[in-house]
């Protein structure tokens, strides 16, 4: 009887160990350095645009310790030589960091530091997915800043930096 008690609680034991391991490597298969491949709003008719050009560059780092690190700009930026192009240079980028978490098929930032001091203290929810060495993400629709009167969500897409 202890014998068959002992197996049956090594059973239960690995079965809980793999599950456990198996929700780590959900999470933390959003770790790592991500390259900025395309930044797309897309409108309520589907149509796409290239925000930040059609080779904007970037990077997305996602820490094991739950940090969360994004600078993107665009394509063609000019050096900022005088207040005009610097004001230029600060409508064509985005940067923001904090804390993430992953729930299901998003990850959430909480921003403590960002390029748009709107931006710090608020929630950044992403929907994800990865297939291969790609990370797609897409925001929830809401009222476009590109779109006026409109709703429209962002597409974006990384690859896996090796």
């Amino acid at each position: 009887m202890p014998h068959t008690f002992a197996k049956t609680a090594m059973a239960l034991g690995f079965a809980a160990l793999m599950a456990t391991a198996g929700g780590a490597d959900e999470r933390h298969a959003l770790v790592g350095n991500w390259k900025l491949v395309s930044w797309q709003v897309i409108a309520e008719d589907g149509t796409p645009q290239d925000v930040f050009g059609t080779t904007p560059s970037g990077y997305l780092v996602l820490t094991p310790e739950g940090r969360s690190i994004v600078l993107t700009t665009a394509s063609g930026r000019k050096p900022g030589t005088d207040d005009a192009a610097r004001a230029a240079l600060q409508k064509s980028m985005l940067s923001y960091s904090g804390h993430y978490r992953v729930e299901g098929t998003d990850f959430i930032t909480t921003v403590d530091v960002s390029w748009n001091e709107e931006w710090n203290g608020t929630e950044q929810r992403r929907h994800y997915r990865i297939e291969g060495d790609r990370l797609f993400i897409e925001s929830a629709p809401a009222p476009s800043m590109v779109f006026p009167g409109k709703t429209d969500f962002r597409r974006i897409v990384w690859v896996r930096e090796k």
